[in-house]
């Protein structure tokens, strides 16, 4: 049981990892392109909402702060700008999820995550 335990832990893992690499290359294109981007934000969505709910909770949720973390601390880095990770995080959290009641939706990151890409330009 203790093997199986730890060979999931493992599997999870990578899976989480497999799937900040693809997310990390849709926020790229969401930001990059401004004719795509609702389809764009649909791809990620439908990628992170690994139960079907049509709502991004608890380990989706940060899964997707996890990847727009990690893509914008490298967007600002190229900009000049040095922020840590909990600050990138609470700004996500703050426009992403206006109602601050821990969930995501679709129109949620359609209305909000492409003008925070694009903050990070500035």
């Amino acid at each position: 049981a203790e093997y199986m335990g730890h060979f999931l832990s493992v599997y999870f893992f990578f899976e989480l990892f497999a799937m900040g690499a693809k997310a990390g290359k849709i926020l790229k294109s969401i930001d990059g392109d401004d004719k795509n981007t609702d389809k764009e934000i649909d791809k990620l969505f439908a990628m992170l909402d690994k139960d079907k709910s049509g709502v991004l909770t608890g380990s989706e949720v940060e899964a997707f702060y996890d990847a727009a973390t990690k893509y914008m601390l490298g967007d600002l880095k190229k900009a000049g700008h040095d922020y840590d990770d909990a600050t990138i995080r609470g700004w996500l959290k703050t426009w992403i999820d206006p109602n601050g009641d821990g969930k995501i939706t679709k129109d949620e990151l359609r209305q909000n995550l492409k003008a925070v890409l694009d903050a990070g330009e500035n």
